[in-house]
């Protein structure tokens, strides 16, 4: 008697490894023998795991599960994969393979986690696997229905089903695309937190504009009980929104570390991401086994705050020096490389001293000088140097403590939301006047500043000079230059005066306590 060919099908999918959505083939082969089924490709124990959800899958749909030898193969074997997302390919495989249903189509496309009664569920990092789907062939895709608002946020053709006999009648039937419209909110709420609430501190107030203006890194140093968190959450509600390119960057770091909800993908409310010096190296910038993307990933296109700034690890803050620089952050782990995104703006903020109370109450305060710069010697001088604004905040007085708690509810952080969305697009033009990527101030990286920003001979001599006596690095200079345009963008001036330079000077001026330690 002759040998029985074996029955192959073929299903595609895409997986996530780190931010990136990757293709992958599920292989099956259906062969006379003793009943087995084995699945091979490196996939890690979520992936071994699947055979016995599909198998308890296929059943409760009704169809019957091949009682021969099923060999399942997901390639590239050489590459390490991961996660739930392969039972739905398993799964039409193993009935295609089987002769039990029969397609129309000759390239499947297929995510999503299979249940024990036949429901496909949703799985983290749609998406970056709806981004992939670009450069992928195929006459249909099929996905968790929970993932069609963001199929219809990108614009991609995709058929959303809730359980696995609604995608088996898709392979069956020509049927219309069900994508369901998401609804994009492009006002944002009103502030949690008004700027006018910080009473009686009008540096700090004009600190947090010019650095929303710009986008730049700020630090806030003053005693316990000055507003300094406060003033951290203000700056949130001056950004304006997120654009569609930035809300789909966002989006597609949150949905690698959870399955998104309508909220999630209708609002375009900038992040705020609140850090304790608690947080370990991996949990700021990304990690772990798989690695995941970190808080300072998490802040894309909005704040990141530190609070306590020298009670973090010396080793955990310098971890920042690089990804403030560059914009992203490299990770490797099992042989892999994932660079994630690490634009945001950083907002920390520190007491003068371990007590706080060196400056406004010096005859209280318990630390000695050397305790004092050991202190704030815990914060590196890279990561100062990083840093565009120095913000003191004193207390403030009591007359200003009766106008906090009166009943005045005039609200200035949304008409400043909109004067600040006219200064970035003044600095998006700028940029497209030079041809180059469209970004804010604080974000620059052009080497030629004074032709970007339009500083004369005069002005540069004049910021040289100004460096090279407070002994700013050039990396410092830099951020001065880039504050001061901002400051004449919030001026309406097309050039950039010494004026202007000298406000941003007050700015990088650090305060000093009696005993003469910079605080």
């Amino acid at each position: 008697m002759g040998s029985v060919l074996p029955k192959n099908a073929k299903v595609k999918t895409v997986y996530l490894q780190g931010l990136e959505g990757c293709e992958a083939e599920v292989e099956v082969s259906i062969f006379q023998g003793l009943p087995s089924f084995e699945v091979v490709g490196l996939g890690d124990s979520s992936i071994k795991e699947a055979k016995e959800r599909v198998r308890a899958c296929i059943r409760a749909c009704g169809y019957t599960f091949p009682k021969q030898r099923i060999l399942v193969n997901i390639s590239p074997a050489y590459l390490h994969k991961s996660g739930s997302s392969f039972d739905l390919p398993i799964a039409l495989g193993i009935l295609l393979a089987s002769g039990q249903i029969y397609s129309i189509f000759s390239d499947i496309v297929a995510y999503g986690e299979l249940s024990l009664t036949g429901e496909i569920k949703p799985v983290p990092g749609s998406i970056s696997r709806m981004l992939a789907l670009e450069h992928i062939k195929s006459d249909i895709v099929i996905i968790p229905s929970k993932d069609s608002e963001e199929a219809s946020l990108l614009s991609v053709e995709a058929e959303g089903v809730s359980f696995l006999s609604d995608a088996i009648a898709h392979l069956e039937v020509v049927t219309p695309h069900n994508n369901r419209p998401v609804s994009v909110i492009s006002e944002l709420p009103d502030p949690a937190v008004d700027i006018s609430c910080l009473r009686g501190q009008p540096s700090a107030g004009r600190a947090m504009i010019l650095a929303a203006a710009g986008f730049h890194n700020l630090l806030f140093s003053g005693s316990p009980g000055t507003g300094k968190s406060l003033s951290a959450q203000i700056i949130q509600g001056l950004l304006p929104p997120l654009s569609l390119k930035e809300k789909i960057e966002l989006l597609r770091v949150e949905s690698s570390l959870s399955v998104l909800d309508t909220h999630d993908i209708s609002s375009c409310e900038r992040p705020f991401r609140y850090v304790n010096p608690n947080c370990t190296p991996s949990a700021l910038v990304g990690g772990g086994r798989n690695a995941i993307p970190g808080e300072i990933s998490r802040a894309l296109h909005g704040v990141l705050f530190l609070d306590e700034l020298p009670e973090f690890s010396p080793k955990v803050l310098d971890l920042l020096r690089v990804p403030l620089e560059s914009g992203e952050v490299e990770v490797s782990r099992n042989s892999v490389s994932n660079t994630f995104p690490a634009k945001c703006m950083l907002v920390a903020a520190m007491n003068p001293c371990r007590c706080g109370k060196c400056i406004e109450s010096p005859s209280e305060c318990t630390c000695t000088p050397s305790m004092i710069r050991n202190y704030q010697g815990r914060i590196s001088g890279a990561l100062l140097d990083r840093m565009d604004i120095y913000c003191y905040m004193s207390r403030i007085s009591e007359s200003a403590m009766m106008e906090a708690i009166s009943s005045d509810d005039k609200k200035e952080s949304k008409e400043w939301r909109k004067k600040i969305n006219d200064v970035w697009q003044r600095q998006y033009r700028r940029c497209e006047d030079m041809g180059i990527e469209k970004v804010r101030n604080g974000e620059c990286r052009e080497q030629n500043l004074t032709e970007l920003f339009r500083l004369g001979k005069k002005e540069s001599e004049y910021a040289a000079m100004v460096a090279n006596k407070m002994k700013l690095s050039v990396r410092g200079l830099r951020r001065l230059v880039r504050l001061s345009r901002t400051i004449a963008d919030l001026d309406l001036s097309l050039d950039v005066k010494c004026e202007h330079i000298m406000e941003a000077l007050t700015y990088r001026i650090p305060m000093r306590s009696e005993s003469g330690v910079r605080v």
